[in-house]
């Protein structure tokens, strides 16, 4: 027996009514990844950027307050909404004698919100990245 165009127009909207909710799943689980990966290459540059900030520095002070600040204008020029933040330097790089090597690691952790909530996924997420940067070997130190 021949479908009628009545029967057809059924079948399209029973179809439309199974995959639309399963493409905007899959769009809504889009968005999700996407903002993850982008916040997490934030927090990664910023503590790069404060690394290398506080590297250059020749007090721990100094290096301490300079990775902090860079880190902060880091994940607020890229629109990166922390809940709360934090950064941790580690600058005993720059209290080695001169001629050895040495470093400073920047620890960043922030807490992201999504905006988007799907099931079994968390609306907010701490993201931390930590950056070793060279100190210069033969740059005086304080």
């Amino acid at each position: 027996m021949p479908r009628t165009d009545n029967q057809r127009g059924m079948m399209v909207a029973v179809e439309t009514a199974i995959i639309l909710p399963v493409l905007l799943g899959v769009v809504g689980l889009l968005i999700v990844l996407a903002t993850h990966a982008l916040a997490q290459m934030t927090v990664t540059s910023a503590a790069s950027q404060a690394a290398r900030a506080a590297s250059i520095e020749r007090d721990t002070a100094t290096a301490t307050s300079s990775a902090r600040a860079v880190a902060a204008s880091t994940l607020v020029e890229s629109g990166t909404a922390c809940r709360t933040s934090s950064v941790t330097v580690n600058t005993a790089g720059l209290r080695a004698p001169l001629g050895s090597p040495a470093s400073v690691v920047v620890t960043v952790t922030c807490t992201v919100d999504f905006g988007v909530g799907l099931p079994g996924f968390p609306q907010t997420r701490t993201l931390t990245a930590t950056k070793t940067s060279p100190v210069d070997t033969y740059r005086s130190r304080r």
